[in-house]
């Protein structure tokens, strides 16, 4: 139950660690959130962040301020608000998802094929356990 927190960690700080990123590890989060689900309104981005809605308010503000992201008003409720991300918040995530996949790669190189392979087998575990439609459907 350790491990994962460790991993975590360095890949916070590894995000840290990219200067030429305007993002915290926060914003970074959202971002990626709202790129995986586009139209998101505010209210499930505070859930999948954990914080208030005046959180994740001011938060999707910051990132829309400097042009990562567009809050515009839904066609279906005037008082829902949807966020997506725009072009420039798109190649920011796809820089430091690539810095993050290089981190990582450095951090498994001296890994035997072996323990490369248990890895990738404990990930796909991980990944059908906790995919959306499953994580759902078990709560």
């Amino acid at each position: 139950m350790e491990v994962l927190p460790r991993v975590m960690d360095s890949i916070r700080a590894g995000m840290r660690r990219q200067v030429d990123t305007p993002l915290t590890v926060p914003q970074f989060r959202a971002l990626n959130f709202i790129d995986l689900s586009p139209g998101a309104s505010i209210s499930a981005l505070a859930a999948f962040l954990g914080v208030s809605l005046a959180t994740a308010s001011a938060l999707a503000e910051r990132i829309g301020r400097v042009g990562l992201v567009r809050a515009q008003g839904s066609t279906t409720d005037r008082r829902r608000a949807e966020l997506n991300i725009l072009p420039a918040g798109k190649a920011v995530l796809e820089r430091m998802r690539a810095q993050t996949r290089q981190d990582l790669a450095a951090a498994l190189r001296d890994r035997s094929v072996p323990e490369l392979q248990a890895v990738l087998e404990g990930i796909q575990v991980l990944d059908a356990v906790f995919a959306a439609p499953a994580l759902a459907a078990a709560l």
